[in-house]
């Protein structure tokens, strides 16, 4: 079976105790490309991590057909 590939992101915090995310840039395609984007653009209290994808547990409906449109539109 294919192993799935890894993917990095910068996460950058707001630099307060609580280690609020300020903001996350992704995709990378290893850990030292998310680093460097980071030195390179200057920012600060961040960290490097792994990205995972979260996956529906249950299956959407399926629907056959062109829905109907939404009331008030045209």
């Amino acid at each position: 079976m294919h192993e799935p590939e890894v993917l990095y992101a910068v996460v950058q915090f707001d630099g307060t105790a609580q280690r609020t995310v300020r903001r996350v840039v992704a995709p990378f395609p290893d850990r030292s490309s998310a680093a460097l984007f980071a030195t390179d653009n200057d920012l600060h209290n961040y960290s490097v991590g792994p990205m995972s994808f979260a996956v529906p547990t249950r299956v959407a409906p399926v629907y056959h057909g062109v829905p109907a449109p939404r009331a008030g539109s045209s």
